[in-house]
């Protein structure tokens, strides 16, 4: 399963499912457009497992990387 924490940088991917225990954290992902079926790229990745930087509709979110583990991602074909 792909995840955004073991994902490749720069390839376009689709946002498969969140699951977040966090409720806080997953209503704030989706307010900033991280909700299912949406286009994402991996912009960037911290050294030594720290926060990934996603692209999402134009605009670049970090999120921690326990946190990108668990953003489930399918690859996205155009």
């Amino acid at each position: 399963m792909i995840h955004v924490a073991n994902a490749e940088i720069g390839t376009q991917y689709r946002i498969k499912s969140l699951n977040m225990n966090n409720a806080q954290l997953k209503h704030r992902l989706r307010a900033l457009g991280c909700i299912e079926g949406s286009k994402v790229s991996i912009h960037q990745k911290g050294l030594f497992k720290g926060p990934c930087t996603l692209n999402i509709n134009g605009q670049q979110i970090c999120v921690r990387n326990c946190d990108a583990c668990n953003i489930r991602l399918e690859h996205h074909y155009e």
